[in-house]
């Protein structure tokens, strides 16, 4: 009995002055993460204007700025929206943002860039984004209901 509880000890004892291996990596961030705090308000938001939205068309309004500086765009990239967060991804960053219960948008990218931005009842958005030197009217309609 007594020799068991010397070998008990002695494998706690050795156990405790092992290596310990170093813990699992953390789980990288998702995009919407990477981006900083969304535009507007978690508390404030609706799913009823969930889905994905097709860009319909986008216009360059920036006056004077090159299309190096300002590029033009066929159609608007891919909107989504999941659970009140909308974004949008573009050679400028990823702007994001939460939907009022009104369809209200406001988005803003990591780059400072924003998006203000209405829904309508027919589920269109339309709305403005703008940075320091760029300015594009944009519009999207909702293809898929999430």
């Amino acid at each position: 009995m007594k020799q068991l509880c010397l070998l008990g000890i002695s494998l706690v004892a050795i156990s405790a002055c092992a290596p310990q291996s170093a813990p699992p990596p953390a789980a990288s961030a998702s995009p919407a993460q990477q981006v900083g705090a969304p535009a507007g308000s978690l508390t404030n938001t609706s799913r009823a204007f969930d889905g994905a939205y097709d860009g319909s068309f986008v216009l360059n309004m920036s006056a004077g700025s090159t299309t190096l500086d300002c590029p033009n765009y066929r159609v608007a990239p891919a909107l989504t929206i999941r659970n009140g967060l909308a974004q949008f991804q573009t050679g400028a960053g990823t702007f994001q943002g939460y939907v009022t219960p009104q369809g209200g948008l406001t988005m803003q990218s990591e780059r400072g860039q924003t998006f203000q931005g209405q829904i309508d009842p027919y589920y269109v958005v339309t709305g403005r984004a703008t940075g320091p030197s760029c300015i594009y009217d944009a519009s999207w309609k909702r293809s898929k209901i999430y």
